[in-house]
């Protein structure tokens, strides 16, 4: 079934912040510990200006500079602004609604009779709602606070965030509620399909890499490069690799398919049963690392499974003969290039450090 997405913008500057008052009983409390006003009979909510607004105790404050140093800062910078486009235009090409903040602001009890649309109205009651912008912690929280007790499902885009350092406790907060997260580069993908999967928790998406090396036995060993031939990275030169095919196959598994598929090509085949050049054994598969830095892939918070296969001498001359890139990686770009030559060089991702890694497990 299609959903319909909505996407809501704070833009830093703002002149309300919003209070968790929803259509409960008089005299509830605000986050302020203070009695908070009743909230209207009909079920919409209700936002105190900036002026009737006391912080409270261990209050979000004004966003200060990023720390470039962690994982999560290297996301930040001007880039946030560069999602917040992109989420924009996403919008546009899609038909979606785009909202600021200003639409979380609904009837307070001085205001319920009078006869206007309130903006959180114009809000269809089944979007999801896509949240992107300068939020600080308490906003962030008590908007999607707003929006979950109207019934909406929340999707925080976490690399269109401004100062996402600061906002990482909210966050983990908000994770914990189940409140899903997730990055600019995926979302397209969200908002345009026509199925959509149901996880109760959160989940990172688990890949393999392969290092494939030739001529094992010599100081400057080969190593198998391809060109990738589509995006992200495209045209730069990468290791075979992956996604996991969740509860069908281990890890090792997947990194000898993803190899297969993207090494070995069988461009004559007839079935399944020669769809391969070249046959390769799971338990070839050599795990080396591990890379799970939130921002290492832009489709998503994707950990990477390092894996080698050290060719035996013995069957380096078929290998060879049979090698043909396919799947992700250019036509004819697959090429074994020495060790000490791709040590200058740039690769896809981090798969520099899975060479070098590998490269070390070798002894070289």
């Amino acid at each position: 079934m299609k959903r319909t997405f909505e996407l809501l913008i704070f833009t830093g500057a703002a002149g309300s912040s919003v209070h968790a008052t929803t259509a409960a009983a008089a005299g509830t409390v605000a986050a302020d510990g203070t009695a908070a006003p009743a909230a209207p009979s009909d079920g919409s909510v209700a936002v105190a200006s900036s002026a009737e607004t006391v912080p409270a105790a261990g209050a979000s404050a004004p966003h200060s500079p990023v720390d470039h140093g962690t994982a999560s800062g290297a996301r930040q910078g001007a880039k946030w602004q560069e999602r917040v486009t992109a989420l924009k235009a996403l919008a546009a090409a899609q038909g979606l609604k785009i909202h600021d903040q200003g639409a979380l602001v609904g009837p307070t009890p001085d205001t319920m009779m009078c006869d206007v649309e309130w903006p959180i109205d114009k809000i269809r009651l089944d979007s999801i709602i896509l949240i992107a912008g300068s939020p600080t912690g308490d906003q962030l929280r008590d908007g999607i606070k707003v929006l979950k007790n109207r019934g909406h499902d929340v999707i925080v885009v976490v690399d269109a965030l401004e100062g996402l350092t600061q906002l990482l406790p909210t966050l983990e907060k908000l994770n914990e509620q189940a409140v899903e997260m997730v990055v600019t580069g995926a979302l397209k993908m969200l908002v345009t399909g026509n199925h959509l999967m149901v996880y109760r928790f959160p989940k990172a998406d688990s890949t393999t890499t392969i290092a494939v090396f030739a001529d094992i036995d010599k100081d400057d060993p080969l190593v198998l490069t391809m060109v990738r031939g589509a995006a992200p990275f495209k045209d730069m030169e990468s290791f075979p690799g992956g996604f996991l095919n969740v509860q069908l196959e281990s890890l090792p598994e997947c990194a000898a398919r993803e190899l297969m598929e993207e090494c070995f090509v069988n461009k004559d085949a007839t079935g399944d049963h020669d769809k391969f050049t070249y046959k390769v054994a799971a338990s070839d598969m050599q795990l080396i690392d591990v890379r799970s830095e939130p921002d290492r892939d832009e489709r998503g918070h994707v950990v990477d499974h390092g894996f080698a296969w050290f060719i035996p001498p013995d069957k380096q001359v078929e290998v060879f003969a049979k090698l043909n890139a396919g799947d992700d990686a250019k036509e004819g770009s697959a090429r074994f290039v020495r060790a000490s030559e791709l040590k200058g060089l740039e690769l896809a991702f981090d798969h520099k450090k899975l060479f070098l890694a590998a490269l070390a497990r070798l002894g070289k």
